[in-house]
């Protein structure tokens, strides 16, 4: 019975004013009854009207100063809420306010924290919707540049060999008289600019196909080795016109991957044909391949003008080519490299490149396949 009588007192803030008052009370009817006593002990102011009034007096001013001064024990807690509340107000959302009584002052401050709280997460949710913003307004500028980009270096790089097809024709359209050598000069001139230009356009529009996110591989267990040596085979007329020695290490043990064949293929014939455009005539290409329990490793190697360090990062970048290609006539379009990388991304692997002294190496990563019937 106690405890519920307690617990009432100490849960209600009605109930502690009530105690405030029944305390101020008690004191002042002391303070009534020892100053009734005085008087008449001392025999002051015989009157009794007189003294009874002067004691009701008396017995007042000290109620309203011990309610005032029990009062204002509460009153410094709901100054303490206050403040809160105006820091929650100024945007301070880091505001805790203590929660010193159980009853309606605690379930203010309780209030106050839970809002606080709110607002915090609130305006955490409205900063990340306005990095979202940012991100996706930046994205959006990023792909516009992009296009424009784009359309900036197809342009570009379309014109230089259309531009000599052009001028070749009008060369052959107006001048009649021209020998025969020399109508054969112009046409083969014109047929290798038209067949450079099919294979920019062929570039482009693989980069395109293979850039599509939704784009479908056609999945099966690929052996690289013997993709590596077909590689050999298709190469060979043009290792025999670069006088280009080639060393393909190919372990015998077998070499799968899950993947799309035509793919992987390409990846492949780009590195192997980027090696023979910029490597050095008269040299050896090497191509190895390494294998572990849990992937396998092409190395393409060949001896070439060492790449700049500034250059590396950026290689694997779609039309970005160095500026010693920029001024060869053997400069393509910058996405056969680009191709490759997104071609084994694809496949959940790795490409990266080294270059240092005359040697530049490329190298593919791709997890490796176990086939226990073919292995046992």
């Amino acid at each position: 019975m106690m405890q519920k009588i307690r617990h009432l007192f100490v849960t209600s803030f009605r109930w502690r004013i009530l105690i405030n008052i029944s305390i101020s009370y008690v004191v002042a009817v002391i303070i009534y009854g020892l100053l009734s006593i005085l008087l008449l002990h001392m025999n002051i102011l015989g009157n009794t009207r007189i003294r009874d009034v002067i004691c009701f007096m008396v017995a007042m001013i000290f109620f309203i100063i011990s309610f005032m001064k029990l009062i204002n024990i509460n009153f410094h807690y709901i100054n303490q809420i206050n403040q809160k509340i105006q820091q929650v107000t100024m945007g301070d959302y880091d505001t805790y306010c203590e929660i010193e009584y159980d009853d309606e002052l605690g379930m203010v401050a309780a209030n106050i924290n839970a809002l606080a709280n709110t607002l915090k997460h609130k305006e955490e949710e409205s900063a990340i919707l306005k990095e979202n913003e940012r991100l996706a307004y930046d994205a959006e500028r990023n792909a516009e540049k992009q296009k424009n980009e784009l359309i900036t270096n197809v342009a570009h790089d379309l014109r230089t060999p259309l531009t000599t097809i052009i001028g070749y024709l009008d060369l052959l359209r107006q001048n009649k008289n021209l020998d025969s050598d020399k109508v054969q000069e112009y046409a083969n001139i014109g047929y290798d600019k038209a067949l450079r230009l099919k294979s920019m356009m062929d570039d482009l529009f693989e980069f395109t196909k293979i850039d599509n996110p939704n784009m479908i591989m056609n999945l099966n267990i690929i052996n690289i080795a013997e993709l590596l040596l077909q590689m050999e085979d298709e190469f060979y007329p043009s290792f025999e016109e670069h006088d280009i020695k080639p060393e393909f290490i190919i372990p015998a043990s077998t070499m799968n991957v899950v993947g799309d064949g035509q793919l992987l293929a390409r990846v492949f014939e780009n590195l192997i044909s980027n090696a023979l455009k910029y490597g050095y005539n008269h040299s050896t290409l090497k191509v190895e391949a390494l294998t572990d329990d849990d992937t396998i490793t092409v190395k393409v190697i060949n001896e070439g003008d060492t790449i700049n360090k500034e250059d590396i990062p950026y290689l694997f970048d779609k039309f970005y080519r160095t500026d010693e290609s920029r001024g060869t006539s053997q400069g393509g379009t910058g996405l056969g490299l680009a191709i490759a990388k997104n071609i084994v991304k694809m496949h959940k692997g790795q490409i990266l490149v080294t270059s240092r002294d005359h040697i530049t190496t490329f190298i593919v990563i791709l997890a490796r396949f176990h086939n226990e019937e073919s292995e046992a």
